[in-house]
């Protein structure tokens, strides 16, 4: 969603304009992969089944799984949406391209496993975690608002890292 910066520095907003792909993004400050799948059912995938959202190049950038290990203390529930969303995806003949998530939530977040489960189903995966780390592991809290949403610098790298998977897809 961008939390805590303005439209215009909002780290799709940035791609789109670089790359001249239509981004839409249906983010919800506080949501989980559980409200993701829902919407996407009614959302996301219905547009792209009827031609709509860009279908000429369907793609769909399901990322989550923070605010679910924020909740119940367990990667769990992620771990079944996000599966979840990638075979609903595929099965509507949509490329998934899953964006791994901050580090805000180490200990208990589901990026190693996104990284396995996307290489197993030759799934792309955009790892917008790994800008946010320095080279010994450490989180860069200088790219996080409040521990957790990225600033405007934050964006601008979520957004180069996007740019450039999108320009390698043609």
């Amino acid at each position: 969603f961008g939390y805590g910066v303005h439209l215009s520095q909002r780290w799709t907003r940035l791609c789109a304009q670089e790359t001249g792909w239509e981004l839409v993004n249906e983010g919800i400050n506080g949501d989980t992969t559980g409200g993701m799948l829902a919407r996407m059912q009614g959302g996301a995938l219905a547009e792209l089944r009827e031609g709509g959202l860009g279908a000429d190049r369907p793609y769909v950038l399901p990322m989550g799984g923070s605010n679910d290990v924020f909740y119940s203390g367990s990667d769990a529930a992620a771990r079944e949406n996000m599966g979840a969303m990638i075979h609903q995806l595929f099965s509507a003949g949509v490329l998934p391209m899953v964006g791994i998530p901050l580090p805000a939530d180490a200990p208990h977040a589901p990026r190693a496993w996104l990284k396995r489960y996307c290489t197993a189903f030759g799934v792309p995966y955009i790892d917008f975690c790994a800008d946010f780390l320095s080279p010994d592991g450490s989180i860069r809290s200088e790219l996080l608002l409040d521990g957790l949403h990225p600033t405007p610098e934050g964006h601008r790298l979520m957004a180069r890292r996007l740019s450039a998977q999108l320009k390698r897809q043609g």
